[in-house]
Formats: structure tokens, sequence, C-alpha cells
């Protein structure tokens, strides 16, 4: 192997493949250990020439403390294709960088056993991971005190019980909420809940402007009605003066969000995490629309209204705050699209479909706002494999097939401790399954499959294969009827696949999007859906 001038004519099909692969490329030796080429990418990654890189043992290019695992897996390097997560790369600056590593079986090469490592860089997955982490945080928590608010009977009881459903999320160790008026400065805890408690003891707090050592993020927002975010206690100056307090009860990130208050009274929910940057833009917005609504609450107790028009307002917000939580789920969908253009409002039209097949089954509205929720988000697991797999032309690998057939799994990882009013995570993780068994990931079969899941498999079939995929074309809509009625009573639902078939021939239901319609029928044709 080696490096050849780009363009050259002397360069094979294999020599293109190393030198222009994205990943970054090492062939080691399995008896040694011993790097014994590498494509440029290769030195992209480590910051290490080609020549510096050959010859290094590959544990060189991993830091101390995961040698032990490194050793581990050599043991099979060579003996059989496989793969491993959980390491990184140390460059020749010392920074680390989080890989995704490949091995090859071993081939003989100039006489010696070598193998074929190829290392992706997943920073921004792990990046994408976290962001996704925070929002699913915030919107457990946010859904927790949706449910307070319908059920609280007292300011004193709806304050307490947002700051119990908070820090039922593990992240968030503390919720507090704070009060004040322009008569006295001095900042009172109103409610607080969460295993960092005890870091309000003791806490003498003020919003007064000439006294910023007492003030803080909470002070400073309840003095200028502004939110306050700490993304890392550990650097930020300002927090200088609490911030072995914060070390002592596991505190890394503060946010502080102004309530609406009538009159001279100022208020903020304030809360605390455990793990730096656990307020990403989608948790700020979620915080403080709940922010907002603890605000109306507190005015509907303090006007005095009877408890049966009390109670009727709050089941009103309830459910305002239900189809709240709904929506919150759309930034997360966006960033996933954003990843697979070609896949652009799927979810959307098979929700359509979905809802549209419900209807005729005589579902009530509140199930049918569950099955369009779940129909939504069905895909959500996709965000967690890399873009050029999800758009990749042709046949895909064994390996990449079963990163595509995980994405049920991973959706209903990310969708279970979000307490929607319907079995959402259930459904996303049923939506492969198939009568006779054969779906994935747990082959259910029958009635051991959610009605929910059933209609939603039919509408996924239909919207996937009629639309455009970069690696085949659109189906004809009366080729695709016919292909989910060879399939009906054996993979798919009889009933809905009949609702569904009969909604586009008769009824004139469309798929809202044109597609080209060109493509034959194949297994493959919804392959990646």
């Amino acid at each position: 192997m080696k490096h050849l001038p780009e363009g050259s004519q002397a360069e094979s099909l294999y020599e293109l493949a190393w030198n222009h692969a994205q990943d970054s490329t090492f062939a080691v030796d399995t008896e040694t250990g011993i790097i014994v080429d590498v494509n440029p990418a290769a030195e992209s990654l480590t910051g290490y020439t080609r020549s510096r890189l050959i010859g290094m043992p590959f544990t060189a290019l991993h830091p101390q403390a995961e040698h032990e695992q490194l050793k581990s897996e050599f043991a099979r390097i060579g003996l059989e294709p496989f793969s491993v997560s959980g390491l990184h790369v140390q460059r020749q600056n010392g920074a680390l960088v989080p890989v995704l590593i490949w091995s090859s079986v071993a081939l003989r090469h100039n006489g010696r056993p070598v193998a074929i490592g190829a290392f992706r860089d997943i920073t921004e997955f792990q990046q994408q991971e976290h962001r996704l982490r925070t929002k699913r945080w915030a919107l457990a928590a946010y859904a927790g005190a949706a449910l307070a608010l319908g059920r609280a009977a007292s300011v004193e009881s709806l304050l307490k019980s947002i700051c119990d459903a908070i820090t039922r999320e593990s992240v968030y160790v503390l919720a507090w909420v704070a009060m004040a008026d322009d008569s006295s400065r001095e900042i009172q805890v109103a409610a607080a809940s969460g295993p960092a408690s005890n870091y309000l003891r003791g806490l003498s707090l003020t919003w007064d402007r000439e006294n910023q050592r007492r003030a803080g993020p909470v002070g400073t927002c309840m003095r200028t009605r502004e939110l306050q975010l700490l993304q890392d206690t550990e650097t930020a100056p300002a927090f200088a003066p609490w911030l072995e307090l914060t070390r002592q009860e596991g505190i890394r990130s503060v946010l502080s969000v102004p309530l609406a208050l009538k009159g001279s009274r100022r208020g903020a929910l304030n809360v605390y995490a455990s793990r730096p940057h656990a307020f990403e833009p989608v948790a700020i917005e979620v915080f403080q629309h709940l922010a907002e609504q603890i605000g109306h609450g507190i005015h509907t107790f303090e006007q005095g209204r009877t408890l049966s028009a009390e109670h009727l307002q709050l089941v009103k917000m309830q459910s305002q705050l239900t189809e709240a939580l709904s929506a919150m789920v759309a930034p997360i969908v966006l960033a996933m699209e954003m990843r697979d253009p070609y896949t652009t409002g799927h979810q959307a039209r098979v929700a359509e479909i979905a809802v549209a097949i419900g209807r005729e089954l005589g579902w009530a509205e509140e199930r049918l706002q569950g099955l369009r929720v779940a129909a939504q988000v069905h895909d959500i697991g996709k965000i967690s494999i890399p873009s050029e797999i999800l758009t990749k032309p042709g046949n895909l690998s064994p390996v990449e097939r079963a990163m595509i057939n995980q994405h049920a799994e991973t959706g209903y990882a990310i969708l279970k401790d979000i307490p929607f009013p319907w079995p959402i995570g259930e459904i996303v993780r049923q939506h492969h399954e198939k009568l006779d068994g054969s779906g994935y990931p747990r082959r259910l079969k029958g009635d051991e499959i959610l009605p929910e899941a059933k209609v939603l498999a039919v509408a996924d079939v239909v919207e996937a294969m009629a639309a455009y995929r970069p690696y085949r074309p659109g189906v004809k809509l009366s080729v695709v009827l016919q292909r989910i009625e060879r399939e009906a009573g054996v993979a798919l639902d009889s009933e809905a696949v009949r609702i569904c078939a009969h909604l586009f021939r008769k009824k004139q239901l469309v798929i809202p999007r044109s597609v080209p319609t060109s493509a034959p029928v194949t297994p493959s044709a919804v392959s990646r859906r």
C-alpha cells in the first residue's frame, strides 16, 4: 500500500479506496501489534505522519487507561470481523477523540498476518446523543410537572409537587422555587425537592443589586427578570462563593427562570443538574414554558375561585401541557430529519395515513392523538445511525443492517421514561414487528403486538414504498397496495390493510407528496424505512 499522487493513472481501485476513505484505516500485524500501514485519513485523525505511525505498536494510539481493554480486544483481532466502542484515539497533541472501531479477519501481506482496522470519529454522534439526553430529561420532568398542575389543591402543594416531579429525573438533583417582593429583597424558599436539598440549608440570597456576592444566578434572575444559565459551576466566576458547597452536593449546572407574578412579587424556578451542560436550548424552552404555567397556576389559586372552577381550569391546563409535551418532541424529529433529507416529512406523512386508518376503525379522538404522536416519532431511534448509512446507495453490510434494525429499540429507550398519556415508547418499539413473528426487535406475534403498532406498521410500509429514496426509486401506489394485501394476515394486520386500501382506492386518500413511481417491488423496497 502506498500514497499516490492525486489523479495518478496508476492508482488501482483498491488504492483509491485506501487513499480516499473517510474512515481512518490502519493495517496491523496481528502477531506483534505493530502498525504496518495507514491511510491519509489516519494521519488526519491522529496528527501523526504516515512515517511516524508505521512501526508504532497500535496501543500507542490509545490512552494508558484503555490498554487493558485493548489487550482483551487484541486477543481476537484477525480471527473474525468485530466492532468495538468506548475507546479513544490519543492525538499527537494529547487530545482524546472517541472512536468506533471495526476490525477485519487477517490476511497475508508480505508473508505476515495483517488485519485492517477502520476507526470512525464519533465526536459529533456523542454530542448529538448528549443533546438528545438533555431533551429527554427536560421532557420527562415537564410531563411530571404537567400532571402536578392538574392535581394540586393549593399554591403550596402545586409548587412542591412540581419540584418533586422535576427531581424524579435523576440528572436534576435540586429544584426549588424562590420568592421575594419589592419591600424585602431577601429571597425565600417557597418549595424545594431533590437529593441536593441540603444545598439550601442556611443559604442566604438577595436580589439586591448592591450585594452581588449574595445574589448569584437566582438573585440576578429575580432582579432582572431574565433567565440565568450556568453550564458549568466549575468554570463560572460568578458562582465562586458557592463552589465548595456545589461540589459537596454534586451540582454542576444551574438554570434560573423568572416566574410571571402579579404585583410587586418576584419569583424564579431554579433547576440544578449533576452534569455540566445539562441544559440544551430545547430543555431551556421546556422550563421556560413550565415557569409560565406555574405563574398562571399561582394566579388561579390566588384569585379565590371555587374548587370546582379551579379544577376545570387546571384540567384544561393539563390538556394544554400534554399537547405542548407532544410538540416539544418536534425539534428532536427535525434534528433527525436534517441528517437524512431524503426522509424529511416521512414521519408526518405516516402519521396522516395511520390516523386515517384509526379513524375508520372507530377509535376515539384521544386514542388517535396518541397514535399520531407515536407515528410522528416512530423513527426517532435513527438519530443514533450514521447519516452515511441512512443514505447509502446499494445494499447494506450485515453490520450496517444490524445498526438499522436497532432503531426501534433505540427509539423505545429514548421515549420510555417520558410519561405520555399513551404507551408511545412501546408503540415505537413494536412498529417493525410482524404477525408471524418474523419482525424485530423482539419477534412478537399476533395479539402480542399493540393495535396502534399494527396500524403504524401498515402506514409506514405504504409511505416508505411510495416515497423516493437515494437507494431506490418510489413505487406506484397501486403496486404498493397489492404488496400490502399479499402481506395481510401474514405480516400485516388484515383489517388495517383492508381499510388502508379502501381509503386510497375509494375515498381518494392521497400521500401529500408527489414521488417518482417507476420502481419494481422487491424485498429491499422498504428495507430501510
